[in-house]
């Protein structure tokens, strides 16, 4: 225990601090999971890999940049923003007292990419319904079951599906408080990949040694340019090397030529020394291609496209296949982390009252927002069938209506006709009673 008092010495008050089995003081005290390529691996130090690092990013702020509104589903169908409901401050403007809910999402997201679960802590005011969404580091907080007969299980991601009539609970471990048991209707919960629907599977700790073989390449690259494009040589001396002359070229060596600002230096060979090269170069053991591949594989691990990270892959992207790849990463990487968040906030912040009546929907529109020929494109398309009106456009656009309310109204083109009317010729207007023909009456 005297190791671990030193260690937490600084972090602890006068009371005694619990500390969760996954919080971060302890996996730096002890140090990461190790892999194959002897790197230890965690949810921290993977952010050191730039393919990672991007692929993260690139989803947070997707997530976090569109608008997240509360909607009203009304009765005779549609639905409209319900802007005076409890919820939609917290989810569209601010979620607690130092976030936005941009920093929010941008945040939890991060959460669940990097430890499979996002939590935050419902703060609710008297009357006033929820006041705040404070976040809770994944780290920190440790979930548990206790079944109809009593029995409490503490949930890990490899954990079974905990029984029918099971009560969920939180542990969580503040960083300057004692530990506290939180209610399930206390917690807004997000989470990952799920093997029992409580725990997300955190995707670092389980792909630790794809990350683990990119971290050992950049640092095998690091080391190669820190001491000079060419990993080793070798100098031949005809005879014997004198003890002068081999102190005075272990001295250059060390601090003339070493390092990448000293390369391509000319280097002074004493008493007839020769010298070659012992070993392969980077590019002749395959050392970019290593890295390439670990490029794609880490973005596949996170469904994200190449192009969004700045990669092209073996061929350079055009922009017919960019847009492609783009519709692809909304559709398939997206769209389940859009859907993910709005059932997880129907079912922790929405009154049981309100399901089928009120819910929370990302406004995937904003996404087209920086294409002007997608956005007209999109517009003309829903004008021309009655589905969106003058007024809807330009409040889209962020335009005030039309000053005279001709606006509001919804058209249709003239020259087409119900479906069930298709192939049928129109009727000739009646003549007039004693009119001829070519003539009128």
């Amino acid at each position: 225990m005297g190791y671990l008092s030193r260690a937490f010495e600084k972090r602890a008050s006068a009371d005694i601090i619990g500390l969760s089995p996954g919080d971060p003081a302890l996996a730096a005290f002890w140090g990461g999971p190790s892999t194959a390529s002897v790197q230890d691996v965690s949810s921290d130090t993977a952010l050191r890999v730039s393919t990672v690092f991007a692929c993260v990013n690139r989803i947070s702020q997707t997530l976090a940049m569109l608008p997240l509104l509360t909607m009203h589903d009304l009765p005779g169908g549609g639905h409209e923003i319900a802007k005076s409901h409890r919820l939609y401050k917290q989810l569209r403007y601010q979620s607690n007292r130092w976030q936005t809910a941009y920093d929010f999402r941008l945040m939890m997201q991060a959460h669940v990419l990097l430890r499979g679960n996002g939590y935050a802590r419902i703060v609710s005011a008297p009357g006033r319904g929820i006041n705040e969404l404070v976040p809770m580091h994944p780290d920190r907080v440790w979930p548990f079951v206790i079944t109809p007969n009593g029995v409490t299980y503490y949930m890990y991601d490899n954990s079974p599906p905990p029984p029918p009539g099971s009560k969920l609970f939180f542990q969580y471990f503040p960083i300057n408080a004692n530990m506290e048991i939180l209610l399930q209707s206390e917690v807004f919960h997000v989470t990952g990949l799920s093997t029992n629907g409580i725990v997300g599977i955190n995707p670092i700790k389980k792909l630790r040694e794809a990350i683990g073989l990119a971290m050992a390449t950049e640092e095998h690259g690091a080391r190669v340019f820190s001491n000079g494009a060419q990993i080793s040589k070798a100098f031949r001396h005809p005879n014997k090397l004198s003890k002068d002359a081999y102190d005075r070229l272990k001295s250059s060596l060390g601090s003339e030529f070493q390092g990448v600002r000293n390369s391509n230096k000319t280097i002074i060979l004493e008493e007839g020394m020769d010298i070659s090269t012992l070993s392969m170069t980077s590019e002749d053991a395959q050392f970019l291609e290593t890295r390439a591949f670990q490029v794609e594989d880490i973005a596949r691990i996170f469904s994200v496209p190449l192009v969004l990270i700045g990669h092209s892959g073996d061929k350079a992207s055009t922009y017919a296949s960019a847009e492609q790849f783009v519709a692809s990463f909304i559709t398939h990487t997206m769209q389940p982390h859009f859907v993910s968040w709005e059932q997880a906030i129907q079912r922790d912040l929405f009154y049981p009252s309100e399901m089928g009546i009120y819910r929370a929907a990302f406004n995937v529109d904003e996404m087209l927002r920086g294409d002007m020929a997608g956005r007209a494109a999109y517009y003309t398309a829903r004008f021309g069938v009655a589905s969106i009106s003058p007024d809807e456009i330009r409040a889209k656009e962020g335009e005030s209506p039309i000053a005279d309310g001709s606006g509001t109204k919804h058209y249709i083109m003239s020259n087409m006709i119900p479906l069930e009317m298709a192939g049928i010729n129109a009727v000739p207007k009646a003549k007039h009673p004693g009119a001829i023909d070519g003539q009128s009456a």
